[in-house]
């Protein structure tokens, strides 16, 4: 049977985005005071693309950053939508003057919340 190695449930987020920056730290960085990555280089003639939402069973829209993928990941807590802030945030990051694309799944918390931050 297979385990995870969980150090504390409230931190999995974080914990997870830690893990993630110490393997892909030049290409992306954590928005500051949020749950919320996004890359390090932009191309300025492309429209902002912000993937994200709450974090279900584990974190999971990491994987979806990256070259020819998101710009940034706006990721909620375990169960939990990202706050409209932590969407601002990334939306704010990624903004090059062309508008900016959410992709995000059909769940209350997440519409809601991602319509508030547009």
């Amino acid at each position: 049977m297979a385990k995870k190695a969980i150090n504390d449930a409230r931190n999995v987020v974080q914990e997870t985005f830690e893990g993630f920056l110490a393997t892909h730290g030049k290409q992306f960085h954590q928005l500051e005071g949020v749950t919320a990555i996004a890359k390090n280089n932009l191309d300025p003639d492309k429209v902002g693309f912000v993937i994200g939402g709450g974090s279900g069973h584990e974190p999971i829209f990491l994987e979806f950053i990256g070259p020819g993928f998101a710009d940034a990941v706006a990721q909620g807590q375990i169960f939990a939508a990202p706050s409209p802030d932590i969407i601002l945030a990334a939306t704010k990051a990624v903004d090059r003057g062309r508008g900016v694309l959410y992709v995000y799944g059909n769940y209350a918390g997440d519409n809601l919340n991602f319509d508030m931050a547009a």
